[in-house]
């Protein structure tokens, strides 16, 4: 009886390990039929002779070691319970709806002559889990002489009533401009601020904080030939340059400012910052919102050194989108790139 009690546990843990690596067992199918006869010596009680009754008892220990191992995983299980508070899923709210023209994520990709651009925007997890819009904005055009490609880039601010407004028309306004690497940018930017008043002077009248935003904007030549390239902003929204596999960060942070307090338009005109690059094939220029600048620590982050192989070519639109689209804890702001790469990457596929 022990014997048979021993099987059966050692059965019951053989069944297990089998489960584990091939499945459960097949259910039996033989039928057995047994008749019982009068006891005799080496009989059994009921005139059941002993191997059915060894055969029952292995059974009761298969039940019994089937039991022990499921206390046994039950125990593991808790063990491996994390500590404290299971994360809690947050609920993403659209901004009291949604339609293509205010998307909570915007993504272009081709060619305006010889230069070749990738831009994505998304609405960060801060403005999804409140309801809130998109507040970042980018353009980009070929300027009416065909000669540069005008970039743009806007992070409406926050503590400002519909700063998605002033984000939006400040980008449209500066891409519509004739802007060239030696233009006077203060009459440039001073005509943007215009339009951004303008544009939004309904929503002034109505709060303490009428609607303000940042401004990068980017000139690079569209032949994709050497030249000179320029970059101009008022705020904190970040333009990098990659060259000769290294990022330069063209406005560098301002240390007399705190890290929350930015300037913008259409109030902060006489902080304007510009600067001229040299410009030729295998450069790329990056203007972004601080949501992803941030991330870029100037060109000498994890993330920024991974870019330098990830972008030395225009990335598929697919995995532009997956390299802005990051998942950090505490990287929740809205996020916009707009990078140029010098030179004819993307053709037709006939």
């Amino acid at each position: 009886m022990i014997r048979a009690a021993l099987a059966g546990l050692l059965l019951a843990i053989g069944i297990d390990l089998m489960a584990a690596e091939h499945g459960p067992p097949p259910e039996p199918t033989a039928t057995v039929t047994v008749t019982p006869a009068p006891q005799q010596d080496g009989g059994g009680a009921a005139g059941w002779p002993l191997w059915i009754l060894s055969g029952l008892a292995g059974g009761g220990a298969v039940l019994a070691g089937r039991s022990l191992l499921a206390r046994r995983n039950r125990a593991g299980s808790a063990a491996r319970t994390p500590l404290g508070p299971l994360p809690q899923p947050l609920p993403v709210l659209l901004a009291g709806g949604a339609d293509s023209r205010a998307p909570g994520v915007a993504l272009d990709g081709g060619m305006l002559a010889q230069t070749t651009v990738r831009a994505v925007s998304i609405r960060g997890r801060r403005h999804r889990y409140r309801g809130e819009p998109l507040q970042d904005a980018y353009a980009v055009r070929l300027s009416a002489d065909g000669r540069w490609v005008i970039a743009a880039v806007a992070d409406g601010l926050g503590s400002t009533s519909h700063a998605e407004h002033a984000a939006a028309v400040a980008v449209r306004a500066a891409t519509n401009l004739s802007l060239t690497p030696d233009l006077g940018w203060h009459a440039a930017f001073a005509a943007v601020a215009g339009e951004v008043m303008r544009a939004t002077a309904r929503f002034g009248g109505r709060t303490p904080n009428p609607p303000a935003t940042t401004l990068t904007i980017g000139v690079v030549p569209a032949d994709g030939r050497r030249g000179i390239a320029a970059c101009a902003a008022i705020g904190d929204s970040p333009a990098l340059w990659l060259h000769d596999g290294r990022w330069t960060e063209i406005f560098p942070p301002d240390g007399q400012r705190p890290d929350n307090v930015t300037s913008a338009l259409p109030e902060d005109l006489g902080e304007l910052r510009e600067r001229q690059i040299d410009w030729g094939p295998g450069d790329v220029l990056v203007l972004c919102s601080d949501g992803f600048g941030t991330a870029m620590g100037g060109g000498g982050s994890t993330l920024a050194q991974r870019l330098v192989t990830s972008w030395s070519s225009p990335p598929a639109l697919r995995g532009f989108l997956h390299d802005v689209d990051f998942h950090l804890s505490t990287y929740d702001d809205d996020r916009t790139v707009l990078a140029v790469w010098a030179g004819r990457h993307d053709t037709a596929v006939l």
